[in-house]
């Protein structure tokens, strides 16, 4: 099935030419860090879609690794990157570095390329600078994070809290 969806993935890029892709890295549940890929496309409707492609094993950090590891698993997909627009990625340096992040070598591989910054990590950053401005919400936050972890470090303890 895996491979199915992702051949008709492929082929609504292919057909619709110009794509973006969204890049981040994400340690599973098991601490083991990963490339989430997705891609946003528009179909021959008019319609705009935004499809998860895949985990990428850890290449670690580096701009170049990532580089290199994207343009493999788009290569070997037969999706040509120099059709690639708007990336999307994190606000880091090693993502959206003008000289050596992520953003300038994927704009090598394609001209069109212009780096969008993630909008969900700006409101992200804002709302973590935000609540640290203030005792009170650092409070507040602290506090329900070690309830979190308190009660989700024991399935009893999360059962009580679930009753």
């Amino acid at each position: 099935m895996t491979k199915t969806v992702l051949e008709n993935i492929v082929q609504d890029t292919i057909t619709s030419k110009y794509f973006s892709i969204i890049i981040d890295s994400t340690p599973d549940i098991s601490k083991v860090d990963q490339l989430t890929v997705a891609i946003r496309y528009i179909l021959p409707d008019g319609s705009p879609v935004e499809r998860f492609l895949g985990f990428l094993p850890s290449v670690g950090h580096k701009a170049k690794d990532m580089e290199l590891a994207i343009l493999h698993f788009f290569s070997e997909l037969g999706i040509d990157m120099k059709n690639c627009i708007g990336p999307i990625y994190d606000n880091s340096q090693n993502m959206s570095g003008i000289y050596n992040g992520l953003q300038c070598r994927i704009k090598k591989s394609s001209s069109t390329a212009e780096f969008v910054p993630c909008s969900a990590h700006s409101l992200n950053l804002v709302g973590t600078f935000a609540a640290e401005e203030t005792s009170v919400g650092n409070r507040f936050f602290m506090i329900t994070q070690g309830l979190y972890t308190f009660f989700s470090g024991s399935t009893s303890r999360w059962k009580i809290l679930e009753n």
